[in-house]
């Protein structure tokens, strides 16, 4: 039986995570967490930079950064923003590609707006 995930409790470290974003430009801070099927939970916030192609997003950073350490099984991703924004194209793309079909958690920073999602909701043509 599989176990209920603590989603709350994700989105709380998706919230602590958006505290350290670098949004100077922009000053939209996201944060996210992400749940491997071991229960560890990998965070990661956007950076931006004043070349802002090389702005990297927080799903983007949590994943990359879960998959280097050699994390490759995931059971939830929560990602935090003001407004509960879904994530950009690219973002869609490599949730896609290496997440799959787990629950996408999001949420503004007080956890009273809860939106939960799936892959194929935010991108129904993927590229693969």
């Amino acid at each position: 039986m599989k176990k209920e995930i603590n989603y709350k409790s994700l989105i709380e470290q998706a919230v602590i995570a958006r505290n350290n974003a670098k949004a100077k430009f922009s000053n939209f801070k996201v944060g996210c967490a992400l749940l491997t099927d071991d229960n560890k939970i990998i965070l990661g916030c956007n950076i931006e930079s004043a070349a802002y192609p090389s702005t990297l997003c927080a799903e983007r950073i949590a994943i990359y950064s879960a998959l280097s350490k050699g994390y490759n099984n995931f059971k939830a991703i929560a990602v935090v923003s003001d407004c509960a924004a879904k994530p950009c194209g690219p973002c869609r793309q490599i949730i896609y590609e290496y997440l799959g079909d787990i629950p996408i958690f999001l949420s503004n920073p007080k956890i009273d707006k809860i939106d939960k999602i799936t892959i194929d909701e935010l991108l129904p043509y993927p590229f693969g």
